[in-house]
């Protein structure tokens, strides 16, 4: 056994006495987790020194001071800096065994749809609707689930919403699936005033969210529907219809993506240009985006507007500067509204005489997809 390899066995030697529990299942495994804040902290810190293999982190925001009181991994000299990529160096130092790609976006920008397909588990550690309901509708697309949690002032809430069944958005109203709060900034939260967070509870369900995510990955079984956690109370199932029921005929959330095959699988990846990308489809063809992107419309002076028409770009636009995710898959209408097929972007081209794969115990943070 090489001196890594030895370190490795050492530094887990403690979770191999857990019943269940399977190593090498967790150091093979990918977790895409959306939100790098007080929740995202705790959540990706613990499964790192669980030994999880891979984890991509999605957060366009950037350390407040607010959140040094919340989030372990983040230091004063942070403030300022993009939280994913805090997130990632932190890591490679506390637990360089789980290698953590930074993408300072949010996760419909950050993790394409061909990511969350092939990724073994999604966590949400967002706070807001709308990122909520965009992370429910990508993974249905995707037919993966959906790992949720949140807080609320003395507790928070958790779920797991297995593929097929109930999605976060089920049951919600189109007035409230309407509904945009995201929050871009925690320095400028926005219309909706911040709510009351503090370490205990942030720590607390972020513990939650983290160990049941461990569970998924192992194979265990986990709590069958929302839990409420409570300092005061603990734990306690909420009433309901559970996400393991069948889904809200109301919902629009629960499309999915073709199968194997009904795909097409471009030579083409984020950082491809508009121009690139129409060589690939019809003339008669509008590859659209999921995220959308601002251009100009000419009235009495330019006024921002949002398409997600990519033919409304400039051809030498990349993708990855218009909100598309690395893996995406697109999709692709015909202009006259007859069809609609899917394209997938390969993964990042790499560039000869590069790193490669580092052994265990030398891996270090990336910013794959970072614009």
């Amino acid at each position: 056994m090489t001196g890594a390899g030895a370190a490795a066995e050492g530094r887990y030697a403690r979770h191999g006495l857990v019943p269940g529990w399977d190593q090498r299942r967790l150091a093979g495994s990918t977790v895409v987790l959306a939100g790098a804040g007080a929740l995202g902290n705790t959540v990706a810190q613990t499964l790192a020194l669980a030994g999880v293999g891979r984890l991509v982190v999605c957060d366009p925001d950037v350390v407040a001071v607010s959140n040094l009181s919340r989030c372990p991994l983040f230091r004063a000299a942070d403030v300022g800096r993009p939280k994913a990529r805090v997130v990632a160096e932190a890591l490679s130092v506390l637990a360089p065994d789980t290698a953590v790609d930074a993408r300072e976006a949010p996760h419909v920008s950050g993790a394409g749809l061909a990511e969350l397909r092939e990724a073994d588990l999604v966590v949400g550690a967002l706070d807001s609707r709308a990122a909520r309901i965009a992370l429910a509708g990508r993974c249905t697309l995707a037919g993966r689930g959906m790992l949720d949690g949140g807080t609320h002032a003395w507790g928070g809430e958790m779920c797991w919403y297995p593929p097929g069944g109930r999605c976060w958005a089920c049951g919600l109203g189109p007035e409230e699936r309407a509904v945009r709060d995201d929050p871009w900034s925690c320095a400028a939260p926005g219309p909706l005033a911040p709510a009351g967070a503090s370490a205990p509870v942030s720590a607390l369900v972020g513990s939650w969210l983290a160990g049941t995510a461990v569970r998924l990955l192992l194979g265990l079984p986990v709590p069958a529907g929302p839990l409420r956690i409570d300092v005061a109370t603990g734990a306690v199932p909420l009433s309901g219809p559970g996400p393991r029921d069948r889904p809200d005929p109301g919902c629009p959330l629960h499309e999915r993506l073709p199968g194997p095959g009904g795909v097409t699988v471009l030579p083409l990846d984020h950082r491809a240009t508009v121009a690139e990308l129409l060589g690939h489809v019809g003339a008669d063809e509008e590859p659209l985006t999921w995220a959308g992107f601002g251009r100009p419309v000419r009235r009495r002076a330019p006024v921002p507007a949002v398409t997600t028409r990519l033919r409304s770009a400039p051809a030498a636009a990349r993708l990855d500067s218009l909100g598309v995710a690395p893996r995406e898959v697109l999709p692709v209408a015909r202009r006259d509204g007859s069809g609609l097929r899917y394209v997938e972007l390969a993964g990042a081209r790499r560039t000869t005489g590069g790193e490669g794969r580092r052994p265990a115990g030398q891996r270090r943070a990336t910013t794959e997809g970072v614009r």
